[in-house]
């Protein structure tokens, strides 16, 4: 009895089992066909309700975005390889710039210091802000690539690179340089290869909370006028994407433009606190060589016609002797006018010195720093009272050696003079009564 009681029991078991077995390959086979292939991407359609797809296209491979102002701003970069975004490589090419060929592009660039696995060159689609991969440049040491794609006439092609290296078998890579574009020298078009300031006179020198705003001479003919603007120092000076520039502290930074090829031209900026005695000297300091040969005395002639009315209704001519005109000029940009005076004849000037009361009709004392010199070569001793004949500014005393700056000077330059102490051709001197 007890036999057939067990074997009930194992043929039951048995059935059983059988039974769940049958259960679980009927729920997966429905189960199945609601499971996407294993290489699909799973994207969102118009509608918003989600459909499968089989791997990444090409245009579909995975982004690298950047948002800064300074590259490729709100442009998507395409590589078709697992990027990291999060943690970006911080070793970054520079100097790219772009030539164009008879019938290809080449760029070339400066390698970073320290050592990469290469570069990505992408390239910006004619239609639309998209950036692709179009070349691997291998190795840290090329730093050259020619594009033999970019054959067709009067086509503006544009190009950025990043660095990479491999961490962890992923890549990681650089934020984008700027952008750099140009057109085959077959084209009809031309190439913006550089740019000049043409009024250095006033965009080299700007006063703490002032701007001033460089004029650019830039080819007609040139395909793409388009430049972009940076300073190597915005704690002292700040540009923005005019040129504006814009004084924040006291010292010299230096404006950056670029073309769109790559070339890179740069000029000095000086900033100063306004209505001191350093501002005009360093005012006189920047303008150092400007000569009625070289075109630049026309900036300061410019800033001296600038303000109205005209003193003694007189409109300064570029042929006119400008040493006083220079003394006003500086007095202009760097806020000294009520302190100064404005003037382009130094005998009126010194009535308007002696209306101010910082006149010293004395040309044996020792000067100061700022203060503005007087000369007369009607006498070479002292006491000197003859005709006063020309005028410029104290930049240093040293003992009993006086450093001049003087617009106009000898054969029309912006030039300095160094002088003994009670010199017989001094007539005086203008102390104004600065700021501190």
């Amino acid at each position: 009895m007890k036999n057939r009681t067990l074997s009930y029991t194992n043929n039951t078991f048995i059935l059983t089992l059988i039974r769940m077995m049958i259960c679980l390959m009927l729920t997966a086979a429905m189960i199945a066909p609601m499971a996407a292939p294993a290489d699909a991407v799973t994207t969102s359609s118009s509608t918003g309700t989600a459909k499968s797809t089989a791997a990444a296209s090409t245009a579909e491979k995975p982004k690298y975005t950047t948002s800064s102002s300074q590259t490729v701003a709100g442009y998507n970069l395409y590589i078709d390889r697992k990027v990291i975004n999060e943690k970006r490589y911080t070793v970054v090419p520079a100097g790219l710039k772009a030539e164009g060929k008879r019938n290809s592009i080449e760029l070339t660039w400066t390698a970073p210091s320290a050592n990469v696995r290469g570069y990505y060159v992408l390239k910006k689609d004619l239609t639309g802000d998209t950036w692709r991969r179009i070349a691997t440049v291998m190795g840290d040491s090329p730093t050259k690539y020619i594009d033999e794609t970019a054959d067709q006439k009067d086509t503006f092609y544009q190009y950025t690179i990043v660095s990479y290296k491999r961490v962890g078998g992923k890549i990681m890579i650089s934020k984008p340089l700027d952008w750099v574009g140009a057109v085959t020298s077959k084209s009809s078009k031309k190439n913006l290869e550089s740019v000049a300031v043409t009024n250095p006179a006033n965009a080299s020198i700007v006063m703490v909370g002032s701007c001033a705003k460089p004029e650019l001479k830039i080819d007609e003919k040139a395909y793409s006028a388009e430049i972009r603007w940076s300073s190597s120092n915005n704690k002292i000076a700040t540009v923005d994407a005019t040129g504006l520039v814009t004084g924040v502290s006291a010292g010299t930074a230096e404006i950056r433009i670029k073309t769109h090829t790559g070339a890179v031209t740069t000029f000095p900026v000086k900033v100063s606190k306004p209505g001191t005695a350093q501002a005009m000297i360093d005012t006189f300091s920047a303008w150092m060589g400007y000569s009625r040969i070289n075109g630049k005395q026309h900036g300061i002639i410019d800033i001296y016609n600038s303000v109205l009315p005209w003193p003694s209704g007189y409109k300064m001519r570029y042929s006119d002797a400008w040493c006083d005109a220079t003394v006003s000029a500086a007095a202009i940009k760097t806020g000294c006018v009520d302190l100064i005076g404005r003037e382009c004849s130094v005998p009126r000037h010194i009535k308007i010195f002696q209306k101010l009361g910082i006149w010293q009709e004395d040309g044996t004392i020792t000067p100061r720093p700022g203060d503005i010199i007087v000369y007369s070569w009607g006498r070479f001793r002292q006491p000197n009272n003859a005709s006063a004949s020309h005028i410029g500014i104290v930049a240093k005393v040293e003992g009993k050696t006086i450093t001049c700056i003087e617009g106009n000077r000898g054969i029309g330059i912006v030039a300095t003079r160094t002088i003994p102490v009670g010199w017989g051709c001094i007539r005086g001197y203008a102390q104004p009564k600065y700021a501190k």
